[in-house]
């Protein structure tokens, strides 16, 4: 468990419900999870990773980035290719934030996030508002009393606003490139996740388009692919595919 404000941001969608004219709502959740502070609370028309960096970029300009994101493994934040990364995703750990995934099929382990959303059905949605507009109102409002008047066991009774405070790490207003060891290829990641590798065009995932990766000869014809300091997987010259992925995922504990 996290005890200073930013060490753990916490990420999700709540299942989606739709107001009383019909509007189908997808909302997207962020809080933290040290304080329990709501960050931000937005009902959006559908789930994509477009629409969640729009967010995110919002709230990092507004309370700075997070050491770590801890999000379950379904799109937009999970996908099935190297490290688990979607361009969501990639883009945190570009940002130098470690991306957290929890055991696929165990919601508990977000247990804390997915009570707050109980709460929030509970208390908005039953009925919910007939309109959009309206449904945003009520959410605008219970984020604020949430934040400001109820209290929490865990915070021995207090309030999320005592605990919360900015990060001090900054968003930074030009993305900078990975640079890699001066013996190692470096190749920029193209259109559908493909780079060029001795004269073939080779596979190594969507998630790290317009980026580069880094190719580390390991031994004659196998390179290991590396996405900044992430092991993403391997390229094999003999293979006919693309890379033999890495993909990481939180273990349960026993």
């Amino acid at each position: 468990m996290p005890r200073q404000p930013n060490e753990v941001w916490t990420v999700d969608f709540k299942g989606w419900f739709r107001t009383g004219d019909g509007a189908k709502v997808e909302p997207l959740t962020v809080r933290d999870l040290a304080s329990r502070y709501i960050l931000g609370f937005y009902l959006l028309p559908r789930q994509s990773v477009e629409g969640v960096r729009r967010v995110m970029e919002r709230l990092f300009k507004l309370y700075g980035l997070p050491q770590v994101i801890r999000v379950d493994n379904g799109s937009p934040f999970g996908a099935t290719g190297a490290l688990g990364l979607t361009r969501l995703s990639a883009w945190w750990i570009k940002l130098g934030i470690k991306v957290e995934f929890i055991e696929p099929g165990h919601p508990e382990q977000n247990g804390a996030h997915e009570q707050m959303h109980r709460v929030y059905k509970a208390e908005t949605l039953h009925p919910v508002a007939r309109t959009l507009r309206g449904q945003k109102n009520r959410t605008r409002q219970w984020c604020w009393e949430y934040n400001y008047k109820r209290p929490h066991e865990a915070l021995g009774m207090g309030v999320p606003v005592d605990y919360y405070r900015k990060s001090r790490r900054r968003l930074p207003a030009r993305s900078q490139p990975w640079k890699y060891p001066k013996d190692w290829l470096s190749r920029l990641v193209k259109g559908k996740g493909m780079i060029s590798l001795n004269g073939r065009s080779r596979f190594v995932g969507e998630a790290f388009e317009t980026e580069r990766v880094g190719l580390k000869r390991i031994q004659s014809g196998k390179w290991a692919v590396h996405f900044g300091p992430c092991l993403a997987g391997e390229l094999h010259d003999r293979d006919a595919g693309g890379i033999r992925a890495v993909v990481y995922r939180k273990k349960r504990r026993r």
